[in-house]
């Protein structure tokens, strides 16, 4: 099995796409401490959360070989690409990396 080493063009994909998502991100928690709403503010952050392992996930599953019985195909792109955010999602709900909560404990303090 061969591993590609990561370019230049990967790491400034990967910053675009933060940087999109970070601006929304930002704009809920500004609003989130600005109303003093803690649930908002602790969805926020499972969202950031959830966005961050969404993009590990479907970076780790391009390291995987392709499947001669599936193929490559773009319905299986779409599906797997769908399920592997329904598990960063879930994954962030359920606390099971902490980041989430260490996000919130940092700007709860500003609520």
């Amino acid at each position: 099995m061969k591993i590609n080493p990561i370019n230049n063009s990967d790491i400034n994909k990967f910053q675009i796409d933060l940087q999109k998502d970070g601006s929304d991100f930002e704009r809920i928690i500004q609003q989130a401490i600005k109303d003093k709403d803690s649930k908002k503010l602790k969805e926020a952050c499972q969202q950031l959360e959830a966005t961050f392992i969404g993009l590990m996930l479907n970076e780790m599953i391009k390291t995987i070989p392709e499947d001669p019985l599936t193929g490559d195909s773009l319905a299986n792109d779409v599906f797997t690409s769908m399920l592997y955010d329904k598990y960063a999602e879930i994954l962030a709900q359920n606390g099971s990396f902490g980041l989430a909560d260490q996000i919130y404990n940092q700007l709860s303090k500003k609520v």
